[in-house]
């Protein structure tokens, strides 16, 4: 198999149904075959299950996957159940179908590709405190873990060697997650690139959770990378 989509999802009942018919358009006008769209339910109490298992009786190239409540849990279950040579991150309410095109080229000889919201190219239409909150937050992995790219949050495509030798070291299961696993993957020595892509709200945003969030997963994210 070519390709694996992890699609982590948690009462996404507004947004579920276009992100998958989206997806899917895009792949067979590519004619991008042997794919899988691993959809993983992970803590949902609204109508996302529903409507993600009767898509996948009607395309059998969707799988929907459980797993306990937490994004990392849910890309942790993803990576596990993935079998495509290529391994693409997509958000519910956030994604770039252009990114799948890249596993065509092999990723320009890249093996970890970030959809990036911060480069002179991106196109971020998020609120600006949203915006200044994400540029403090990598200037911090700058600064105290030597970041070399500008994103690690939102979509990605890696070769699955990436994800097999990365994942056993990540501790962490919230939405740092990426974060942790970005930066392992950059001290093991994978070629990481950016990709300029555009964002925008599709739902109501959350300062101040969002905000506290953030500080909690520095903390979080320091007791992985120095415990």
């Amino acid at each position: 198999m070519k390709l694996s989509i992890i699609l982590p999802a948690r009462n996404e009942e507004t947004l579920i149904r276009e992100t998958l018919r989206d997806t899917v358009s895009f792949l067979q006008k590519r004619k991008i075959s042997g794919y899988e769209i691993l959809v993983i339910i992970n803590g949902t109490t609204d109508s996302t299950k529903r409507i993600v298992s009767e898509m996948s009786f009607k395309n059998k190239n969707i799988r929907m996957l459980k797993s306990k409540p937490g994004y990392g849990l849910a890309i942790r279950k993803g990576f596990r159940e993935a079998n495509g040579d290529y391994i693409a991150i997509f958000n519910v309410d956030f994604y770039d179908l252009k990114m799948l095109d890249l596993v065509n080229i092999d990723l320009y000889g890249k093996d970890l590709i970030i959809g990036s919201k911060m480069t002179h190219w991106s196109e971020d239409k998020r609120p600006v405190i949203r915006r200044l909150v994400s540029k403090l937050f990598n200037l911090y992995l700058k600064i105290v873990y030597r970041f070399k790219g500008s994103d690690t949050h939102g979509i990605k495509v890696m070769k699955k060697n990436v994800a097999d030798r990365v994942l056993p070291r990540c501790k962490t299961d919230s939405g740092i997650f990426d974060t942790e696993f970005v930066l392992r993957a950059q001290k093991f020595g994978f070629k990481i690139a950016d990709f300029a892509v555009a964002v925008r709200e599709k739902r109501s945003p959350r300062f101040n959770q969002r905000i506290l969030q953030t500080l909690l997963d520095i903390w979080k994210l320091y007791k992985a990378l120095n415990g």
